[in-house]
């Protein structure tokens, strides 16, 4: 019964990086803390209390990962982010080592507060913006990618995934060769690549169950719900952009969707696209399946590379995932 008790009041709380204690004001809402997996969230932190570097350090130190605010206070929490994000990515952090981790929490929680409007032109306009810190931070210092799936969340939100994967491209399309414009097209076009997924339910995004034919076939025109979207609304956006929200499910022996057309009709964006699209699916929570580890996923991946994905971007990726230093 106690178990039952705690789960329930883990459900009115949802997590956040302590790397969001970095800031120079303070958070706008309280900020709890646990200590154990099943114990009821504590106030350790009251909105707008300013956390030195040392209190931080120690919390990192400790191996604490997760903080927590209350559900009834998250949207004001991501409404404060939206806000004031550029700034927060632009402080002088002690903690530079970390600058790298905030990236990856603030990149989700703009996200997803974005997509929670549901305004397909203030998303677009964010994720340009977006792009260019993503890129500029980690332009900065090398940041191995092992580092970056440490400090992402990795639930089955659009906008955790889209982060995870604009995150993800980013590091790639740089080892691919890419720089300048392309490289902060390819970022935003990987941040929007789901945006189709806005028009599909919420029930069938997150079944637990195996989906039926139905709800199957409903989710696999979310690429074509995604381009129809930006462009009768008439986003600024390249083809290669467009294609890699169109393409990034299309596979290389003709058997993806939407279309089902074959290797040289896909844009390589969405090739690239397609590979971290599926390694951050795989390495996440889904309500289906517990999150695979490095190993498999990159398994799973080489299995299907020349029939389904490009064998290059793929092993380029294994090499960028398996980097020891």
């Amino acid at each position: 019964m106690q178990t039952l008790t705690s789960s329930r009041a883990l459900r009115e709380f949802i997590p956040i990086s302590p790397l969001m204690l970095s800031g120079k004001k303070g958070l706008s809402v309280d900020v709890f803390i646990k200590v154990d997996a099943y114990a009821t969230p504590k106030l350790y932190c009251s909105r707008r209390l300013q956390v030195n570097p040392r209190q931080l350090q120690l919390l990192l130190d400790a191996g604490i990962t997760k903080l927590y605010v209350e559900r009834d206070s998250y949207q004001s929490y991501l409404s404060e982010l939206r806000s004031n994000w550029e700034r927060i990515l632009n402080e002088d952090y002690p903690l530079e080592a970390d600058r790298a981790g905030l990236m990856c929490e603030v990149a989700r929680a703009v996200l997803e507060e974005q997509f929670n409007t549901n305004d397909t032109s203030s998303i677009v306009n964010t994720c340009k913006q977006l792009s260019c810190s993503v890129i500029d931070i980690l332009q900065q210092r090398p940041v191995l990618v092992s580092s970056l799936h440490a400090s992402m969340s990795h639930d089955d939100a659009i906008g955790t995934h889209s982060s995870n994967v604009g995150i993800y491209i980013a590091v790639l399309a740089r080892e691919l060769g890419f720089t300048g414009d392309e490289l902060q097209q390819i970022v935003v076009g990987a941040l929007l690549h789901d945006i189709g997924k806005l028009e599909v339910s919420d029930e069938i995004l997150g079944k637990p169950e195996r989906l039926n034919e139905f709800e199957f076939r409903t989710v696999q025109k979310h690429p074509s719900l995604g381009l129809r979207r930006l462009v009768s609304e008439q986003q600024e956006l390249t083809f290669g952009q467009l294609m890699m929200v169109y393409q990034h499910h299309e596979k290389l022996n003709g058997t993806g969707y939407p279309v089902g057309v074959p290797c040289e009709e896909i844009h390589p964006w969405a090739k690239i696209c397609s590979v971290v699209d599926a390694f951050e699916a795989l390495t996440s929570l889904r309500p289906y399946r517990n999150p695979l580890s490095f190993e498999t996923a990159l398994a799973v991946l080489e299995k299907i590379a020349r029939t389904q994905l490009d064998e290059t971007v793929v092993k380029c990726w294994k090499s960028l995932v398996l980097c020891p230093y």
